[in-house]
């Protein structure tokens, strides 16, 4: 990944919940944050604002 302005965010959620997005990242052998920058990245251009 190129190198970017990185902050950290917390995210408040249910054990269950953690244990699901960890085995979706696991799944698609990606990280939770790479997980999460994809699903931003395609809301927004599906928004029409990337």
């Amino acid at each position: 990944m190129a190198e970017r302005n990185m902050i950290n965010l917390t995210v408040t959620m249910t054990k269950e919940e953690r244990k699901a997005l960890k085995q979706m990242a696991l799944d698609q052998d990606t990280t939770v944050s790479s997980l999460i920058r994809q699903w931003l990245a395609d809301k927004l251009k599906k928004e029409g604002r990337e």
